[in-house]
Parts: C-alpha cells; sequence; structure tokens
C-alpha cells in the first residue's frame, strides 16, 4: 500500500510539471476589479506562468495568456471546480471576446493584468 502512494505521489507530481501551462490552480488572494468595483463572487485561477482564468458568477470563464494576451472564453476546458482547472493545451484554443480576430489586448504584468470585456468594462485582476 506505501508503494502505491509513493508511486501515486509521484506520478501527480511528473504530470504538474509537464502540464504546468494546462494546470490552472485557484488563487484565493487575488482580487478581480470590474469597471472600479470588486468582484467577490468570481474566481481566480492562474498557472506556472501566472496567465490568468477568471471564473463569473455565471459559470463564464474568461483566460488571457501571456504570448497572445488577447482575451476569450477557452474552447475545451474541464474544471474541480473551486480547485483546479485544465485546459486543451499550453496555448489554449480561444473564442476571442470581441468577435474573430479580437480587438481588445490585455496588459500583463507580474502582478496585475488587465484589459476591457465584451461588455466595454474594464478588467483589472490583482495577483498574490
Amino acid at each position: 500500500m506505501k508503494k502505491i502512494l509513493i508511486l501515486g505521489s509521484l506520478l501527480l507530481i511528473v504530470c504538474a510539471v509537464v502540464f504546468r501551462q494546462r494546470i490552472f490552480v485557484r488563487d484565493p488572494l487575488g482580487k478581480i476589479e470590474r469597471s472600479e468595483s470588486m468582484q467577490s463572487d468570481a474566481r481566480l485561477y492562474i498557472n506556472y506562468s501566472n496567465d490568468v482564468l477568471i471564473e463569473g458568477s455565471d459559470h463564464r470563464f474568461l483566460l488571457v495568456q501571456a504570448p497572445t494576451v488577447l482575451p476569450g472564453v477557452p474552447q475545451h476546458l474541464f474544471c474541480f471546480t473551486g480547485l483546479l482547472c485544465w485546459t486543451d493545451a499550453d496555448q489554449a484554443t480561444l473564442f476571442p471576446i470581441d468577435g474573430i480576430g479580437g480587438k481588445t489586448h490585455a496588459t500583463m504584468g507580474r502582478r496585475e493584468v488587465s484589459f476591457v470585456d465584451e461588455s466595454s468594462a474594464k478588467v483589472r485582476v490583482t495577483l498574490h
């Protein structure tokens, strides 16, 4: 039994290292502001590269990744709600929020991500 637990733990660690760009873990200390008002009912997830996945109160997801910096809705996403989410690839396939060829690029820093969503509201995410 002990060997099985050790092997299972090692397998989990290897998977986490190999798929670190696809795994988004919940950040309970992160803050989300929409139009300068705090969104306490939204959930924030981040991955190894500090890419941001936001789950709204209506269970809609928005994803901002560093190379493309285009906010969008992930096509394929598997989630354990409140714990972690898994995307389809290191650079997840997105539907840009401004339609085809999305126009609003995000501004990404080490501790802050900001962009304009589909309703023209300015969204600012602060990471901890």
